[in-house]
């Protein structure tokens, strides 16, 4: 096992997120499919419970509670949207790779 003094340790260059430029960086696109597989997730949990809520216990399908539910998951699924459209356009705007023969 070796053990490094503080000044050994390489140096990580800051990660830096750059508002002003249409290019993503590998940082911001980690981030973007991160929060997409976050809010996925969070949506597929909320139509489960749903599902449960009506389907299943018969609660009336416009019970408050309920439709708290919609809400925060049809923001969510806007998010979604949000961020699979900048992915879209990010993608679009790199260039096509050389084929392979």
């Amino acid at each position: 096992m070796a053990f490094h003094i503080g000044f050994e340790l390489p140096v990580r260059p800051p990660r830096t997120l750059d508002a002003d430029s249409s290019a993503l960086t590998g940082f911001e696109l980690e981030i973007i499919k991160q929060q997409i597989q976050k809010n996925s997730a969070v949506i597929d949990s909320y139509v489960r419970r749903i599902d449960l809520f009506v389907n299943r216990e018969k609660y009336p399908h416009r019970e408050s509670f309920i439709q708290k539910i919609r809400d925060r998951m049809f923001l969510l699924m806007e998010e979604n949207d949000t961020f699979r459209r900048l992915l879209w356009r990010h993608l679009q705007s790199e260039p096509a790779p050389a084929p392979i023969l």
